[in-house]
């Protein structure tokens, strides 16, 4: 019993393994990339609305709004980036996912001087 139990968790592991990085179909993909660019715009527009509705509140909270806008873009990029890495598959796949993670550290790094003091 715990043999199969075993086999079943390798085969289960392996299966989940080998799917990560396959290539979505272009119009999954295509989907998957307007829904995120859509979100990001929306996530976008609320961040702007509170950058706008900040002033008058004082130059640190406009600073901080300014940091949430910042990092709400640089998410929201990133989130576009990663569906349309999907369109790949194996090694591509993984570097267009790396390099994705590190714009988004990057623009995060660029935001905290935007962070007030």
């Amino acid at each position: 019993m715990e043999t199969r139990k075993l086999i079943f968790a390798a085969l289960a592991g392996s299966l989940l393994a080998f799917g990560c990085n396959r290539a979505e179909s272009p119009k999954e993909v295509q989907k998957d990339v307007a829904d995120a660019q859509q979100d990001a715009a929306e996530q976008t527009s609320e961040a702007r609305e509170e950058v706008a509705s900040s002033y008058g509140e004082g130059q640190e909270q406009v600073a901080e709004n300014q940091y949430d806008l910042a990092v709400t873009e640089a998410e929201g990029t990133h989130k576009v980036a990663i569906e349309a890495c999907e369109a790949m598959s194996g090694s591509e796949q993984e570097a267009c996912k790396a390099r994705a993670d590190e714009e988004l550290a990057a623009a995060k790094q660029r935001a905290e001087t935007l962070k007030p003091q």
